[in-house]
């Protein structure tokens, strides 16, 4: 009985990537009319590049599974305004452990005028969690 209890603890944590689903890091642009997002979001082996997101276009999806050896991490630069003067870089997501790989974590990310919003799931809406630096 114990090996089969220490078989499922094993086989919960350390399941095969294939079953683990990708977790999700979402960007919306709620700025206004007229007012484009860009970012530019990266991990260790991931650089996305330079890109830009329109207001209320659908949200721009990065799609991932969690490193096995190392914490997973993906930062995101976060530029807006007329000369996009205002700017924050933002770790957008940090794993857990690093040999318990998590798997469908949802992180969002919502860019308003007064700041930058943070939820953990889609169905709670985010709250206020930095504001814009200008520079």
């Amino acid at each position: 009985m114990k090996h089969l209890v220490l078989f499922i603890l094993v086989t919960a944590y350390f399941r095969p990537r294939e079953a683990c689903v990708k977790n999700r890091v979402l960007l919306h642009n709620e700025l206004g009319p007229g007012k484009p997002l860009e970012f530019h979001c990266y991990s260790v082996n991931n650089d996305l590049g330079v890109k830009n997101l329109n207001f209320n276009a659908t949200p721009y999806v990065i799609e991932f599974h969690d490193d096995w050896f190392f914490i997973t991490t993906w930062d995101c630069l976060l530029r807006q305004g007329a000369n996009m003067e205002y700017f924050y870089k933002v770790e957008v997501y940090r794993a857990g452990h690093r040999f318990i790989p998590k798997c469908g974590q949802i992180r969002v990310w919502t860019a308003k005028l007064d700041g930058i919003y943070f939820s953990r799931d889609l169905d709670t809406p985010p709250v206020l969690a930095l504001l814009w630096s200008l520079g």
